[in-house]
């Protein structure tokens, strides 16, 4: 605004011609403007066990390219990347409960606020019940009920949908996708939400289909953006206390082409269908039986993996590059909150983008002091709530997770990183312009990391065992 003030402001109070000094003015000023070139920046981010997220004081930008420097390359994309979030967990919302107004609105604020926060944009949904429900329930359970007349979300209504609507006023276009970790109880081999199969008759796989379609119409009509389905979480596993069902990949498939797909355009309803959460690396055990169909493959928009299906990412990608891909729950660990476990999932975060995931979803964002679902099983969380000591712990997953997610928005991109994948670096360019580089360092002393973009360059003397972000603008 000075520069508009000096050059258009001056002319016309001294000079005797003002529209030929105005015009003079406006073009010195477009060719000031065309050539002034903002100074490079840094801003730097630091966690250490003992001291998390401390602006660190950025090193002086120079110029040249040093051989040994980590170079940049923001001409070279890869994926876009969706976003990041966790999963909304009934057990979550009872904690959030029993805390103090202002404490929960702190625990949202952190996890969903985009300008201080983690800025969670894309988020995970059980379809009934799921291990950190406070009970087994589902959202049709009067057997044989195949027209689904006494489907309902009432139970949603109460706990998820609250809490989702909780996260929305800090992130209003939330992004939600849902899968069932089991159907209606009657709709497994054992009439029971543990240890069964899909059942696989007609009547059946087209209630199932039904329950789908109600499912994300109801949501949708909640003012809830569910703008995906996968259809059952570790559809591998049915050996565990908390509710589980199995399927095949070629069953998927069946209930996919012949049963979900036409039930969600007979009923016009507009979501993505994605195939997931899969366990397994084996593409040919559940990817290529769903994508390889020349009917259903090109009406699935992609591929959530999560756990042990994590390696598959980029042979997906090679195989499949059209479909987007999904870390749809990273490992929920033992409820210890370590910082070695945190260093962990930050890497891991890094590994699965550097291999193609568009998004990636943490597993519990918030449970009480006792880490403990349902079904007496402790696991990790972002965010202990402990009533009792009126305390809220931010636990070091969190800082794991918000060294992305309050960096790269959705929109950014991953670029390249010397040409190839570097281990425990990875780089991204917002939709604003800012080159984003996170990286670990694993050793008990210091380490250096020199970065390079633009004939600029910068070192970077990274604390022992720290998760570190570098935001560089301008270069």
């Amino acid at each position: 605004m000075h520069i508009i003030s000096k050059y258009m402001k001056y002319p016309v109070l001294a000079a005797p011609n003002i529209g030929a000094h105005w015009l003079l003015g406006c073009l010195l000023l477009m060719l000031l403007a065309a050539n002034a070139t903002a100074a490079p920046s840094i801003r730097w981010i630091c966690s250490t066990e003992t001291k998390p997220w401390q602006e660190m004081t950025a090193p002086p930008v120079a110029d040249g390219t040093d051989a040994d420097a980590v170079k940049l390359n923001p001409e070279v994309r890869f994926q876009t990347i969706d976003g990041f979030g966790g999963c909304f967990n009934e057990l979550a919302w009872a904690a959030l409960q029993q805390a103090g107004k202002s404490q929960r609105k702190a625990v949202l604020a952190a996890l969903f606020d985009p300008r201080t926060g983690c800025g969670f944009s894309l988020c995970r949904l059980p379809i009934g019940a799921n291990d950190f429900a406070l009970d087994w329930y589902s959202d049709d359970e009067t057997a044989g009920d195949f027209a689904m007349k006494h489907f309902s979300i009432r139970r949603d209504e109460t706990n998820l949908i609250p809490y989702l609507k909780a996260a929305m006023k800090y992130q209003p276009k939330l992004k939600v996708w849902g899968v069932p970790w089991c159907p209606p109880s009657w709709m497994t081999t054992t009439n029971d939400y543990k240890h069964g199969c899909m059942k696989q008759d007609a009547p059946t796989l087209a209630a199932y289909a039904l329950y789908f379609s109600k499912f994300v119409q109801a949501y949708q009509r909640a003012g809830i953006n569910l703008y995906a389905i996968h259809p059952q979480n570790e559809p591998s596993y049915n050996n565990n206390i908390y509710p589980q069902c199995k399927w095949s990949g070629p069953e998927i498939n069946v209930f996919l082409r012949d049963y979900l797909l036409p039930q969600l355009k007979q009923d016009q309803v507009k979501v993505e269908v994605w195939l997931g959460t899969i366990v397994s690396h084996r593409l040919e055990e559940f990817v290529d039986p769903v994508l390889g169909d020349p009917v259903t493959g090109p009406q699935i928009t992609g591929v959530g993996y999560q756990w042990a299906g994590r390696p598959a990412f980029a042979a997906t990608h090679q195989k499949y590059p059209d479909k987007q891909l999904l870390q749809t729950e990273t490992e929920c660990n033992d409820g210890a909150n370590s910082w070695a476990q945190a260093v962990t999932t930050f890497d891991r975060i890094s590994e699965d983008l550097n291999h193609y995931a568009n998004g990636y979803d943490y597993w519990n964002m918030v449970l009480n002091e006792t880490g403990k679902s349902s079904w007496n099983w402790r696991q990790n969380c972002l965010v202990t709530v402990n009533p009792q000591a009126h305390e809220i712990v931010f636990n070091p997953e969190f800082y794991a997770l918000k060294h992305y997610s309050h960096f790269v928005p959705p929109g950014g991109h991953r670029i390249a990183v010397n040409g190839e994948v570097v281990k425990n670096i990875s780089a991204f360019q917002t939709p604003a312009g800012k080159l984003v580089v996170v990286a670990s360092n694993h050793g008990s002393a210091g380490s250096t990391l020199r970065l390079a973009a633009g004939g600029k360059e910068a070192t970077f003397s990274l604390p022992p065992n720290s998760m570190n972000t570098m935001v560089l603008s301008d270069w």
